[in-house]
């Protein structure tokens, strides 16, 4: 008996996470933060059915300044947005846990300062979108969808440019 009820309860946890688990062309889950000047972003505005700005879509990627891959990818992303911005594609970087000072400094170190940097300071977004590790990237469609991610550093162009593509069909 149990070994029956053990049973039932890891089944039920492991479908219950299944549902919840974010999953391509899935709706993305909106949210509000902040940048580093304390203005509001609201990922409504960019992706979904009340989107305010005209576009086609968003990228959205987290990382922390402790992470090597994201030290790697900022740059290459920072050097792609008036490309991607010409193409209607918003893009957001996200900063998991860490404060304003740590973030700056990353980001003058790495001469990133192109796209919208937000601040995660507690990680619920991050919970919200499932970021178990940093670099991870998403690509929401204009329809508010999750069109691609990638899990990992973005080595180079033609990945993050393959998966961009995803939002312009």
């Amino acid at each position: 008996m149990n070994k029956f009820i053990l049973t039932l309860l890891l089944s039920l946890l492991f479908a219950s996470s299944a549902a919840a688990a974010l999953k391509l062309n899935g709706t993305a889950p909106t949210f509000s933060l902040r940048d580093l000047d304390g203005k509001e972003f609201n990922l409504s505005d960019y992706a979904g059915s009340t989107k305010k700005e005209k576009g086609n879509g968003v990228i959205l990627s987290f990382f922390a300044s402790w992470c090597a891959g994201c030290r790697s990818e900022l740059p290459l992303i920072n050097s792609l947005v008036d490309e991607l911005t010409g193409q209607g594609i918003r893009v957001v970087i996200v900063d998991v846990k860490e404060d304003v000072d740590t973030i700056r400094a990353l980001l003058a170190e790495l001469k990133v300062d192109k796209p919208v940097v937000l601040m995660d300071r507690y990680g619920k977004a991050g919970d919200n979108y499932q970021v178990r590790f940093l670099p991870t990237t998403f690509f929401i469609g204009a329809d508010g969808r999750v069109k691609d991610i990638i899990f990992g550093e973005i080595k180079d162009k033609h990945e993050l440019t393959a998966s961009t593509g995803k939002l312009l069909k």
